[in-house]
């Protein structure tokens, strides 16, 4: 049962770094509600025109990232990154990290187990998550389910491609999503959003006309969220605070509901307290509690799961000597699931049978030097443990736990404005599989003219997680069994990028990143060719030999009669099995992104019609064919601190097999802000 939400429409912003971006014109454009949205959208432009008040600006200069591990501007990071703003997200439909993910073309699909994101022919478990530089657990299904993670008091999302190991450790080989909250502010701040979300009845074509049964719910989902920021004395303090709701959304001829019922809350606290004029402590969490029931059948049968997400931390900065910078932290990230089945026939629950959770507990310390003209050094130190409890996993009694400690250092030659030549070297140790270590070179140039020139180099690598070490997936008498392997090792990758991107004060940016990476020792789940005693496969995970990925992501951003824009992107990705000597596209060949949008600061006006491509997956397992999604939006000011929005995800009606088994979807929004 596919407990995916309707897809949601990406959002740009003011002073935004462009993510990638698609398109294509099908027939429906010419049907009469379309053609009403675009007469719309195609005259706020000139309307605004005549005003002429400001501009559409977007600079990479304006933004900060941490894809190095330090902050600096965006145009002046060696390496490709990917920023998606506070303005951005507020300006979509996305309630969730997942959505917003979505919106940007990443994630492709996605069910309750987890959502399936790639980057640059990667997926899934070779993604990296971070939550402001701590990592994110909860990758059971060597999936991460992006719907635990809301967006209530989210400032930005960092998306770096291609292997980061050298600074982040395993799991990074495909890339890393750096989700950076709002740090406490020095004054008093407000703002309070609330949704309310509606889909049309299900229009099934397979289901006979004497079946067919209306289901209109005007009050589907709900979603909404707060974050104040509060000072009291020295002490700055940010609250946030969200919640959401969605009923069933059943088929034609009530069967079962092809959406989940939901209820979704979440608190989180933080705080900075300075001691002194050059020292200051950070200490907060979150909790983050979830409920999802999947009818599964007209009688009442249902899957219900129950999701926890807990993390705190606390971390000071020093400056102990002139030019040098020292960061401590220490964190602890909790997540866990449990499922339990409730059967309508017998009445009865079969509960505490599928249970599962993962801690990662860390410690941190960084140190960096700037005494030396145009050169900064980075030395730190990472000790975690990591642990797990898992119905399924066939060691010590289903838990399973593993000690890592790594070493990294970073070097960095720069001068602002002009180039970047940064190398990179991180060792870790394992309980699990020993050491390992990672190099990375990146370098940037700015040429003449706006043009910049970006490159680099790097091995990554990804450690077997405790499902493939001792997964033994056997509870469902129809599906195949596999079988973990503790004498896995990691498999790793060596990449390389070569990038060149233009810009022109604010009018026009484009970009084009090709890649390359090879892969050794893959983690596979390899058929045996034998059966069980129930004349299932048998399915042993294995380190297979050796792949390959290879493909470019392009994409353009114009500005538009004064306040209007039109961006557009594409991605193509080349997978091969050099052991099966077969192709491989464990994720769409071929991406296609446009997006044509107005913003009018002053107003709050901000309008988009944005389109996405997405070409069929030739793996023979998998039912998936082309798709392409069409998402409008549009937000205005009312005073000044009110806005209003609404948006219609999904105009193409498109009804996908792999979810989510819906149509049009369409949201009203009110946001406040003080």
């Amino acid at each position: 049962m596919c407990q995916v939400k309707p897809r949601r429409g990406f959002a740009s912003g003011k002073g935004a770094h462009p993510p990638n971006r698609y398109f294509c014109i099908p027939r429906f454009l010419t049907k009469p509600p379309v053609l009403l949205i675009l007469c719309l959208f195609l005259a706020l432009p000139a309307a605004a025109q005549e005003s002429g008040e400001e501009d559409v600006v977007f600079e990479l200069g304006e933004i900060t990232v941490t894809g190095t591990r330090m902050e600096k501007r965006l145009q002046d990071t060696p390496v490709v990154t990917e920023v998606i703003t506070a303005e951005e997200i507020e300006n979509s439909s996305a309630a969730t990290v997942a959505e917003i993910l979505d919106d940007y073309g990443l994630m492709y699909t996605g069910n309750a187990m987890g959502d399936y994101i790639q980057m640059q022919g990667m997926g899934e478990r070779r993604i990296l998550f971070l939550l402001d530089g701590r990592r994110v657990t909860g990758r059971i299904a060597s999936r991460l389910k992006g719907e635990t993670l809301p967006l209530g008091n989210v400032e930005r999302i960092e998306i770096v491609r291609g292997p980061q190991s050298a600074l982040y450790g395993s799991d990074g080989i495909g890339g890393v999503i750096n989700i950076i909250t709002k740090k406490p502010g020095d004054a008093f701040s407000l703002s309070a959003d609330i949704s309310n979300r509606f889909l049309l009845p299900y229009n099934d074509p397979d289901t006979p006309a004497e079946a067919k049964t209306a289901d209109f719910n005007p009050i589907l989902e709900q979603n909404l969220k707060a974050v104040v920021g509060f000072p009291i004395g020295p002490l700055r303090n940010s609250l946030s605070v969200e919640g959401a709701r969605s009923d069933f959304y059943y088929n034609e001829n009530k069967s079962a509901s092809v959406l989940p019922r939901m209820l979704r809350g979440k608190a989180g606290l933080d705080m900075a307290v300075p001691l002194g004029d050059m020292t200051e402590i950070k200490l907060g969490g979150s909790f983050m509690a979830m409920r999802s029931d999947e009818q599964t059948s007209a009688r009442g049968g249902l899957n219900r799961l129950d999701y926890l997400r807990g993390d705190a931390y606390v971390e000071a900065e020093l400056f102990p000597l002139d030019g040098v910078s020292l960061t401590m932290r220490a964190y602890d990230n909790y997540y866990q699931r449990d499922k339990d089945t409730y059967n309508g026939i017998m009445q009865n629950w079969t509960t505490g049978e599928n249970h599962e959770n993962e801690n990662y507990a860390a410690l941190e310390a960084t140190g960096e030097y700037a005494g030396f003209d145009n050169w900064l050094l980075t030395l730190g130190f990472e000790g975690a443990y990591n642990s797990m409890d898992k119905y399924n996993l066939r060691n010590n009694g289903t838990f399973a736990a593993a000690d890592q400690e790594a070493l990294f250092a970073q070097a960095e030659r720069y001068r602002e404005g002009v180039y970047s030549i940064l190398l990179g070297i991180r060792g870790d140790r394992s309980s699990q599989f020993g050491f390992f270590a990672a190099p990375k070179l990146s370098a940037m140039r700015h040429l003449p003219a706006g043009f910049r020139l970006l490159g680099g180099a790097g091995l990554g690598y990804r450690a077997p997680d405790f499902s493939d070490l001792y997964l033994v997936k056997d509870d469902n008498p129809n599906h195949p069994v596999v079988r973990g392997n503790p004498d896995l090792t990691p498999e790793y990758v060596l990449a390389f990028n070569l990038a060149l991107d233009y810009s022109k004060e604010g009018l026009f940016f484009g970009q084009v990143n090709g890649y390359y990476s090879e892969m050794f020792d893959e983690i596979f789940n390899v058929n045996t060719g034998a059966v069980d005693a129930l004349n299932r496969p048998l399915y042993d995970t294995k380190n297979i030999a050796r792949s390959f990925r290879a493909g470019f992501d392009s994409e353009a951003r114009v500005t538009m009669l004064t306040y209007g824009y039109l961006s557009g992107a594409y991605s193509w990705l080349y997978a091969y099995d050099r052991t099966g000597e077969e192709e491989r596209y464990p994720q769409p060949a071929h991406t296609v992104k446009m997006k044509l949008g107005l913003d009018h600061q002053k107003t709050g006006i901000n309008t988009y019609l944005q389109g996405r491509f997405f070409s069929a997956l030739t793996d023979p397992d998998v039912n998936y064919e082309p798709r392409f999604i069409l998402d409008f939006y549009f937000s205005v000011n009312i005073g000044r601190h009110f806005k209003v929005n609404t948006a219609v995800d999904n105009i193409t009606g498109l009804i996908d097999p792999l979810g989510p088994y819906t149509a049009q979807s369409f949201t009203l929004g009110l946001r406040y802000f003080f």
